[in-house]
């Protein structure tokens, strides 16, 4: 039996790179402002395209045997409310105002595709760990991946994920019969 056949939860954890966020980053940071008709007509057009996949992705999760538990991870939000360490490079408040309300954007379509199928979306919190914040859960600009969580970031969004699914199961998923 293969192993998605068994299944009690399946997590589904999109990034803001399904979007085009790296491109959406590196033009909002050389452009006088991001909320212009070009950075919002080119994450529109990702944003739509996304869509499409994400909703055939949904579908074939909702057709998977045994009906397993599906939590959506909702993205996280990569800034504080003071990230002034991103000025330097293109990216003060307002332009992470533009670029938070994209991300927004973009967890709407996932929650509300999510609520779609009744299957249950959870939105990490990274507040007090922003991008410019002493302990931040988001890699920097000179980190490995920027922008993307940190090893401690990843455990918060592992640990949002287990209490939607202790929420749903209070005693731990279901067991599953070992394949034999």
């Amino acid at each position: 039996m293969a192993a998605r056949e068994r299944a009690s939860v399946v997590i589904v954890s999109i990034g803001a790179n399904d979007v085009g966020w790296s491109e959406m980053l590196r033009a909002c940071a050389a452009s006088t402002g991001c909320a212009n008709k070009a950075v919002t007509a080119y994450f529109q057009q990702q944003l739509h395209g996304f869509a499409a996949r994400y909703l055939q992705l949904l579908q074939a999760l909702s057709e998977l045997r045994g009906h397993p538990m599906v939590v959506v991870n909702l993205y996280y939000n990569p800034f504080d409310q003071a990230a002034r360490c991103l000025a330097g490079v293109g990216l003060g408040t307002a332009k992470q105002k533009t670029l938070v309300s994209l991300l927004d954007a973009l967890n709407s379509v996932l929650a509300k595709g999510a609520t779609a199928f009744s299957f249950t979306a959870v939105q990490p919190s990274f507040a007090g760990h922003g991008l410019c914040d002493p302990e931040p859960y988001v890699q920097g600009l000179h980190g490995a991946a920027p922008f993307h969580p940190t090893v401690t970031g990843e455990l918060a969004i592992a640990l949002a994920d287990e209490q939607a699914v202790l929420s749903h199961h209070p005693q731990g998923p279901p067991p599953r019969a070992a394949a034999g």
